[in-house]
């Protein structure tokens, strides 16, 4: 099999069974994909989900801070091997710790998006403000949207990575620090309140490597980390992920997002 691509850059990860050292399939979704559809929801999010708020000074900078806000995923994307705090128990996952603030932009106004896009903190948002007044470029309307913006972009990430969950494990976590339900009905329709979106529903389209991890491979991620050597398994598991498509056809599973009835 021939791919154009070095290495998959990775948006997600999924492995099966949970929870656990002894991985069989891992379900690898691609950053791309992500990326596209978080920006494919910020063009679709309704301006009049917030009354007599105009955002449309900043709305091409809060568009290209979608299109970058996990350009440094790549370069921090590691295989993790660690205990849950709920009991101790050690299972594999991944990380991509720092990503955000490894991503730059000319433009400081979209740069502290990025920054931000995990943290809708209310100290955040305001040193952010502050910062931002202190420069000639930005005017009080601009600084204004500010905290919009950030809602509006981590909404969009928060709704696209749930979507996501669904998608390859039939349920999810509550996001906490998003004021959003949703659930999924048929495996494919997975319904938001409130629906910041407007009326109509959006097909979005996952994209994928799943491959099933073989028995040896298996022994061996197995052997190295009960052995205390933590590094060899989760490198050589990393290995596997970052280079899926040289094992798989890349796949899609398309899902609709809509308003709850």
């Amino acid at each position: 099999m021939t791919n154009a691509i070095d290495t998959v850059k990775v948006g997600r990860v999924f492995f099966k069974p949970e929870n656990s050292r002894n991985v069989e399939k891992v379900t690898v979704l691609t950053l791309d994909s992500h990326v596209g559809n978080v920006v494919e929801l910020v063009n679709r999010f309704d301006p009049k989900y917030f009354k007599r708020i105009d955002c449309s000074g900043t709305r091409d900078w809060l568009i290209r801070a979608a299109q970058k806000h996990d350009d440094a995923k790549p370069e921090t994307f590691r295989v993790t091997y660690r205990s849950w705090k709920e009991n101790g128990h050690k299972s594999l996952g991944y990380s991509f710790a720092g990503h955000r603030f490894r991503v730059s932009d000319d433009n400081r106004y979209i740069e502290l998006l990025i920054r931000l896009h995990h943290e809708f903190s209310v100290t955040g948002i305001v040193e952010a403000q502050a910062e931002l007044e202190g420069k000639a470029e930005f005017t009080t309307e601009m600084v204004k949207n500010f905290p919009i913006d950030l809602y509006i972009l981590e909404m969009c990430d928060q709704i696209e990575a749930e979507l996501e969950t669904y998608a390859f494990t039939g349920d999810v976590q509550p996001r906490v620090f998003m004021d959003f339900h949703s659930r999924c009905e048929n495996e494919k329709n997975v319904e938001v309140s409130p629906y910041p979106f407007g009326e109509e529903e959006i097909h979005l389209s996952l994209v994928y490597y799943e491959f099933n991890v073989c028995q040896e491979d298996r022994c061996q991620i197995s052997e190295a980390l009960s052995q205390n050597n933590r590094a060899k398994g989760v490198d050589f598991l990393r290995e596997m992920i970052v280079n899926a498509h040289n094992k798989v056809e890349c796949q899609r599973k398309e899902m609709i997002l809509c308003k709850a009835q």
